[in-house]
């Protein structure tokens, strides 16, 4: 589900000693399969990066939606961007799944509170964000997330995050 291959292609440049997880790159149209593939049953955590046209195939997004366990609704910090992720939200609600809104290109020293009172009057805010940085590109050039740089100061967020994240599937960290 990667029309613009931006995953595929970063996919590509990690080495294999940091490769720690499969990826399947395959058309919106293959949903329907993907979520019906008894392989992935055992999967402990399936990703899905959707396109950002989700309404070309309202059919495979609903299995999507309909299989998953805990949707993540990425939205920067901006009226524009909230006006754009509610009604996916919404949709998200209609169908009854779990999901957060999260917060992500957050400058530092920015009032949010207006957006995040759009965002939290439809569903929940994450309260772990991800800052705006320039190191996530430089980190995906050699096929890295930012996670993986030793002593890199966007650690601390995204540690977090994903802290947050075991806690709604899982119940743990």
């Amino acid at each position: 589900l990667d029309p613009q291959r931006t995953f595929t292609n970063w996919y590509s440049r990690r080495t294999e000693s940091s490769t720690t997880w499969h990826h399947y790159p395959i058309d919106m149209t293959e949903a329907t399969e993907l979520v019906e593939d008894a392989d992935f049953d055992s999967a402990e955590l399936l990703i899905i990066d959707t396109p950002p046209s989700i309404e070309a195939n309202p059919a495979g997004m609903k299995r999507l939606i309909i299989a998953a366990d805990l949707a993540l609704v990425l939205c920067r910090p901006t009226r524009d961007d909230a006006d754009s992720a509610i009604p996916f939200m919404r949709l998200l609600r209609d169908y009854e799944r779990p999901a957060a809104f999260v917060l992500n290109a957050v400058k530092p020293r920015v009032n949010m509170l207006a957006v995040k009172g759009m965002l939290d009057a439809v569903g929940p805010v994450c309260p772990f964000g991800l800052s705006d940085r320039d190191d996530y590109a430089r980190a995906g050039e050699r096929g890295m997330g930012l996670a993986e740089i030793p002593r890199h100061d966007g650690v601390a967020e995204v540690n977090a995050l994903w802290g947050w994240i075991s806690r709604e599937l899982w119940g743990r960290q």
